[in-house]
């Protein structure tokens, strides 16, 4: 048990350190070849990422009464934001990759990368303001394809494409609370780098003569500032006294959008084509054909829009209220393959949806005798279609979630500092009978919520 407390504090730092440290795994998937990468359905936090991605309906009640976790995917809910709370989040993947049709192959990645971190606090609890600061990774480019082709001939070519880099948002969001409904904006950077290489060999099969190799290397690093707004609010439908006092069950309905506008990012742009030897260690260029500095350019990515309704019970006591159960659905949906253009190219992708479907359920969580009782228990699912359109038959993905929410400290009166643990296991696939590509992913989520009263003032000297 002791072990564990000190995992658990260092949990903190860990995730720092898989920031500050870029990670070398290679996510090795060729659906990262497309658009911005991959992982962009993935970019909730990990008590949101348990139900299916439930986010938009998501309020702050249905943390429970250990501190809560920050639900950034709308901003609306800053303002409920109660207690100054650090959020951390991991994830860790197992992806296996199957090509279908003649040549078949396999391939399988196992990697660990950050999902987000950031924090939130609230402006003025009188006025329901708060807050929200962060870092959170969006997509991942990270691939090596080998490729052999035969020519008329009898020649062989060999290709190997190699790409790196992603999109990073770095952000900063306000929420204001009324009793019943909610607003909220976030805005800050969209920060990306998309690096693509082509080596290609050529071995001829009728003489002796050697072919140097020849390379095209493009390093593109683009950046722009986005705004995503944010509506949220919950209204009781059906109520039940239980004696005199505060003690009652409420039946509540909520309800939350949010929606980014369309984006265009400025880019440079660096190409160079040469030919001489290159590895994976090394790159000795002979002769250089083309060699550009600071090509100018743009990359539009659309408008997302997101829906979401939750039912959820809620139990008032004298120590507090909870959300008992809630029961929540969310649809979200963007058009790349109308918006999205990479310095004027379009590419092989498709106007994305996804459906998603959330619940979860705390026994009595002011039953502090019974630790069990007071863990949130998640599951969710959720089915749709992928932005990228790899083989243009239109890429279904869809998979199970579930989760816990664990709280760590036991509740004392006189202490206002929570510790939540909230775990999360999605089990899906990308891809279908119809595609030429299919992929199974396994992805378990660890996210670290620590919450606590800070500036405050003080009441005596």
């Amino acid at each position: 048990m002791l072990f564990a407390k000190k995992i658990i504090r260092l949990t903190p730092f860990l995730g720092l350190v898989c920031f500050i440290t870029p990670t070398k795994a290679q996510i090795n998937s060729p659906f990262s070849r497309y658009g911005l990468g991959t992982e962009i359905v993935n970019n909730q936090n990990v008590t949101s990422q348990a139900m299916g991605g439930f986010s938009a309906a998501y309020t702050a009640s249905m943390n429970g009464s250990f501190g809560q976790s920050v639900n950034f995917n709308n901003p609306a809910s800053y303002g409920t934001i109660y207690m100054t709370t650090f959020d951390l989040g991991l994830n860790f993947n197992n992806n296996n990759l199957s090509k279908l049709s003649s040549p078949t192959g396999k391939e399988k990645s196992t990697y660990l990368i950050p999902n987000y971190i950031l924090v939130g606090l609230p402006m003025d609890k009188n006025k329901k303001t708060g807050m929200a600061f962060g870092l959170r990774p969006v997509t991942q480019i990270n691939y090596a394809v080998n490729e052999t082709k035969k020519i008329s001939s009898g020649d062989t070519i060999f290709n190997n494409y190699i790409g790196q880099g992603g999109l990073n948002q770095v952000f900063v969001g306000v929420g204001k609370s009324w009793k019943y409904f909610s607003i909220g904006a976030n805005t800050g950077f969209n920060l990306g780098r998309r690096k693509i290489e082509n080596i290609k060999s050529f071995k001829n099969s009728t003489d002796s003569n050697y072919f140097f190799q020849s390379t095209s290397n493009t390093n593109t690093v683009f950046s722009g500032a986005f705004f995503q707004w944010g509506l949220l609010g919950e209204f009781p439908i059906y109520k039940i006294q239980k004696g005199k006092g505060v003690q009652k069950t409420e039946y509540s309905l909520s309800y939350g959008a949010t929606g980014t506008l369309d984006q265009t990012m400025k880019g440079k742009q660096d190409m160079v084509r040469s030919t001489g030897n290159f590895t994976a260690s090394a790159s000795t260029p002979l002769d250089t054909a083309i060699s550009l500095k600071n090509i100018r350019g743009n990359v539009k990515i659309p408008a997302m829009y997101t829906l979401g309704l939750a039912l959820h019970k809620k139990e008032f006591d004298t120590r507090g209220s909870y959300d008992q159960w809630v029961l929540g659905v969310e649809y979200n949906s963007a058009a790349w393959q109308d918006k999205y253009s990479f310095y004027g190219q379009k590419d092989v992708l498709s106007n994305s949806w996804m459906l998603r479907l959330g619940a979860q359920f705390c026994p009595n969580a002011f039953n502090y005798e019974s630790y069990w009782s007071t863990v949130t228990y998640r599951a969710g699912y959720y089915t749709g279609k992928d932005y990228i359109n790899i083989d243009n038959k239109g890429l279904k993905i869809s998979a199970l979630t579930m989760g816990l929410g664990l709280p760590i400290r036991k509740y004392r009166s006189y202490d206002l500092q929570y510790t939540l643990l909230n775990l999360a296991l999605q089990v899906g696939q990308r891809g279908s009978g119809v595609n030429d590509y299919k992929e199974s992913f396994v992805q378990f989520s660890l996210g670290y919520s620590l919450s606590d009263v800070w500036f405050n003032k003080r009441k005596y000297d």
